[in-house]
């Protein structure tokens, strides 16, 4: 199973909307979480748009051109009701996805972009996802606006923001793709309006239950000029064994 993260920064230049196809092409993701995404079919080819258009739920940021969108290859997909923070926050119930057949439960799946003021806000949306019941394994990716792995003493660039690494452990048992699959690395950039590399900004990830890190193979950010062309923001991917 491959799951991605992406913010497309305010929905990407009119004349270059290839990066839902560039996602597909490049990573051919299980699940996209999606950030400052315009509407999915002004990216996807038509042939992608008519097999897809079900599995894709996507909601606008009030009188914007762009949202947030959660797409999920297999499986029958429910939108979740948010009660707040629309377009910052899409969330889907899936049943008969192949993973969680096996694993014996349906998949809650949000993709999430955190508002000002992002520590209020991501407190906010958290405390929305507590309130859901514990039925289903939960999966948390997209843009946070905060660090989403824990730095070493080493680096130059230090956070005050292990509270929000500590939250998702202890309350919902989630697990950061990144830092379980690259343990004892320096965190890469993944937002590039920070020029300085010795101080990367690294506030997209992926977060999924600890009890995968036995399926967990690999988590990369996927750093090329056609990727540095088309966003600020650099994709982030999970690669999970098949159980």
């Amino acid at each position: 199973m491959k799951i991605a993260t992406y913010n497309l920064h305010l929905g990407g230049k009119a004349s270059q909307r290839i990066h839902w196809n560039q996602i597909f092409k490049v990573v051919n993701p299980d699940i996209f979480l999606v950030q400052e995404t315009c509407h999915p079919k002004l990216y996807l080819s038509n042939q992608h748009w008519e097999r897809y258009d079900s599995q894709i739920q996507w909601a606008k940021v009030g009188n914007t051109a762009w949202g947030s969108a959660v797409f999920v290859r297999s499986g029958w997909v429910k939108s979740i009701p948010i009660p707040s923070f629309t377009g910052c926050l899409v969330g889907v119930e899936v049943n008969g996805f192949e993973w969680s057949v096996v694993a014996g439960r349906s998949l809650r799946i949000f993709s999430l972009h955190a508002p000002e003021p992002y520590k209020k806000s991501v407190n906010q949306i958290l405390d929305f996802i507590a309130t859901l019941s514990d039925d289903c394994d939960l999966i948390i990716g997209g843009d946070f606006n905060l660090t989403t792995a824990r730095r070493h003493p080493r680096e130059t660039a230090q956070d005050n923001t292990l509270w929000l690494l500590e939250r998702l452990r202890k309350e919902f048992n989630l697990m950061s793709c990144w830092q379980a699959a690259n343990p004892n690395q320096d965190l890469p950039q993944t937002l590039r309006w920070n020029r300085d590399k010795t101080k990367p900004y690294h506030c997209d990830g992926i977060f999924v239950p600890a009890c995968w890190y036995r399926y967990l193979d690999h988590c990369d950010v996927l750093a090329s000029p056609t990727w540095e062309k088309l966003s600020d923001h650099n994709p982030v991917v999970a690669t999970l064994d098949t159980i």
